[in-house]
């Protein structure tokens, strides 16, 4: 059974960089981002805070667009999710 979760955030620190990318004509704010991918601004918060450490892969791939990044920069596989994947033939 796969996790809930199975993608880490790599670095907080990260993630508020990207919001706040001098490529960005206006920094998303954490509501801004929250009302792009659809989660609250309390799970965006806690992801940057570090309160919140794992997302599905769905929010990871949403963060990731929304913030011009590739998924990987931002995220990893946790190490269930890792596994999963090698006995699936990489899928």
């Amino acid at each position: 059974m796969r996790p809930r979760h199975p993608y880490q955030v790599r670095d907080p620190e990260a993630l508020k960089e990207r919001m706040n990318s001098t490529q960005r004509v206006v920094p998303h704010s954490v509501r801004s981002l929250a009302a792009i991918v659809g989660r609250s601004s309390t799970t965006i918060g806690d992801l940057l805070t570090g309160k919140q450490e794992t997302v599905t892969k769905d929010l990871a791939v949403s963060l990731a667009v929304a913030l011009g990044a590739r998924m990987d920069d931002l995220f990893m596989p946790t190490m269930s999710e890792s596994a999963d994947t090698d006995e699936e033939g990489g899928e």
